[in-house]
């Protein structure tokens, strides 16, 4: 299968969706953790809850159904706006999300629905929601890591050694949205290498809101070494394969 028809297929399986009722603004957004930065004047981000967490410098297929987001990813191809994705955690929504870019409308279909895929920019935090529209959208201010103290030294290639190992024990989950695939040069490495592994949604919060690639890299590593050592010791229990009849 060519890796355009991959991508309609997972975008229209609806498995990165979440398309529940309208949320409340006031009540369920969680209050931010520390006071924000004043956001750019009189720009309102729209903003598109999922039961997922987008990270920076990654792949995301969406299968567009709903009205308001018919609409909100209308508007955005109209202006080459960038929207908001916030994990829905529980009963309430995360203030600190990823910007999305639409970087191609794979399929349109007479309904007005569409397969997109897009592509994780810039980490935000959000105040000053506003519901003037059909769908939501709020003030960001963004950001982006702390200035690193010293260099990363052995960690960005002891993440990849791992991942690759990983990559040997068990098959990566949406790997295809990782294009081109992860190396050790890459900014923020963290983010591209836990694209496509499967881990609590909180856990991949905690990781989108850290300011340290030092150690958001030093946690993927640790994960990586649970995660192998596991897999591995489940492989050796395993009876030996008996003789193909």
């Amino acid at each position: 299968m060519e890796r355009r028809q991959v991508l309609q297929f997972l975008a229209a399986a609806g498995t990165s969706l979440w398309a529940g009722q309208r949320l409340s603004a006031a009540t369920r957004l969680e209050a931010p953790a520390r006071p924000q930065e004043s956001p750019v004047p009189g720009l309102l981000l729209p903003l598109f809850p999922l039961d997922l967490v987008l990270f920076p410098h990654v792949n995301l297929p969406l299968h567009i159904f709903e009205e308001r987001y018919k609409e909100m990813v209308g508007d955005c191809l109209k202006n080459q706006w960038e929207f908001g994705i916030l994990a829905v955690l529980g009963e309430s929504v995360k203030p600190i999300g990823c910007t999305a870019s639409i970087t191609e409308v794979l399929q349109r279909f007479p309904d007005g629905r569409m397969n997109i895929l897009t592509r994780g920019q810039r980490r935000f935090e959000v105040s000053g929601l506003n519901e003037d529209r059909s769908y939501l959208r709020g003030k960001p201010a963004f950001f982006d890591d702390d200035q690193e103290a010293s260099s990363l030294g052995d960690l960005p290639s002891r993440a990849v050694e791992l991942y690759d190992r990983l990559r040997q024990l068990v098959e990566i989950q949406n790997e295809v949205f990782h294009e081109p695939r992860p190396t050790a040069a890459d900014l923020q490495l963290s983010f591209r290498l836990m694209a496509g592994v499967p881990v609590d949604l909180t856990w991949k919060q905690d990781l989108l809101e850290m300011r340290s690639e030092r150690e958001r890299l030093t946690r993927v590593i640790g994960f990586f070494e649970q995660l192998i050592q596991h897999l591995e010791q489940y492989q050796k229990e395993q009876p030996p394969a008996g003789p193909i009849a």
